[in-house]
């Protein structure tokens, strides 16, 4: 390096000050956080806050709850956001209420802030317990708030215009991991059938020794648990060896989760215990119209979207479902007979593209009642 470019060198390293040395970091002990700025225009939360008004969630559970008796509920509005933020970003509850107290907009979202998270004042808007949103999620679904939900929300779509009233649709099905392991299948077996005169006197030696005093047991000792029959519990680590044995959904089932099934969709797949999740969506504004879960089995998609399909016409009469497109899935008679009987014109591939050797309209017509005294 020449003279000169190291007296350039040096004067940089003059003007340049050393970062003074801290022994740990210190935070401010009072500081004001606006939630509102937290949240970018964008974000999806802020635009579901301002295109969804879910207030009258307080009208739709009123008759769920008393005003006499019982201990104060919690904002019916709060827990509904709570599960958005759970089903939107992918959280259980537990790990959501981890989250809670460090993100603002998650808090901005429920209407909260970081002091009513860290202390909560009993005069001011609270987060509720964990438990509390388990136990309102499960009595809501068993009332059907979700569905009526679902409902209010495509109908503030149609009255915003995204939804038009001819509606060109499409339906598919998602295959959905149930949480079971594959390790927890185990043998359906059949009850044996006892015949009536078994039956009868085995009550009767029941009833024998219920009546007889028992001198060597306590009456206050709780009866012995029975010990469950071998293969109807699964233990923690057990790994069964599966080779050359197979499964079915006819012969096994899984003892964590009963209504599971085994399926798969494609050749290459394994079969696991899964669900169906089934959408009909509007193809040019993308609003999903309906969605519904049901077993897995291999016509789940089609009889359950034919009854979406009944279903929107019944809530959503604004509108009409003029064509519907699906995969090869879809294409056999009798779903394609189906759309045509409610006016649905099909954008469906066909299974079968052999020509018929006499066409329907082609054939003689029969007589019923001539063919029935034949």
């Amino acid at each position: 390096m020449s003279k000169k470019g190291r007296r350039i060198v040096g004067m940089v390293r003059e003007r340049i000050m050393k970062a003074p040395k801290h022994p740990s970091t210190q935070p401010r002990l009072f500081q004001v956080i606006d939630m509102e700025e937290r949240v970018p225009p964008h974000h999806i939360l802020r635009q579901i806050n301002e295109a969804v008004d879910v207030s009258v969630i307080h009208d739709w559970v009123a008759p769920l709850y008393t005003e006499k008796t019982g201990r104060p509920t919690a904002d019916p509005e709060r827990l509904l956001r709570l599960m958005l933020l759970s089903y939107l970003f992918d959280h259980s509850e537990r790990e959501l209420y981890e989250i809670l107290p460090m993100h603002a907009g998650y808090l901005w979202f429920c209407g909260l802030d970081f002091e009513s998270v860290l202390h909560p004042d009993p005069h001011h808007p609270t987060l509720p317990d964990r438990t509390t949103l388990v136990k309102t999620r499960k009595r809501w679904r068993q009332h059907g708030i979700f569905d009526r939900l679902m409902t209010y929300v495509v109908d503030q779509c149609i009255a915003a215009g995204l939804v038009s009233p001819n509606v060109h649709a499409a339906a598919d099905g998602t295959q959905v991991r149930a949480n079971a392991s594959i390790h927890s299948l185990r043998e359906v077996k059949l009850a044996p059938v006892e015949p009536l005169e078994d039956y009868l006197a085995r009550t009767a030696r029941e009833d024998e020794q219920a009546e007889s005093p028992e001198t060597d047991r306590d009456p206050d000792d709780d009866p012995p648990s029975p010990s469950p029959p071998s293969g109807e519990r699964v233990h923690a680590g057990e790994r069964g060896n599966f080779r050359g044995t197979t499964f079915s959904n006819q012969t096994h089932r899984s003892v964590t989760d009963p209504d599971a099934r085994l399926y798969k969709k494609g050749k290459g797949q394994e079969a696991y215990p899964r669900y169906l999740v089934h959408d009909v969506i509007d193809v040019q504004s993308r609003v999903i119209l309906s969605r519904r879960a049901s077993l897995a089995t291999g016509t789940a998609e089609r009889e359950t979207s034919l009854e979406q399909l009944a279903s929107i016409r019944f809530r959503h009469p604004s509108i009409t479902i003029r064509t519907l497109s699906a995969d090869k899935a879809y294409g056999t008679t009798e779903y394609l007979k189906e759309l045509f009987v409610q006016g649905i014109t099909p954008l469906v591939s066909l299974r079968r593209k052999e020509m018929e050797e006499i066409p329907t309209w082609k054939r003689r017509a029969k007589d019923p009642a001539q063919e029935a005294l034949r």
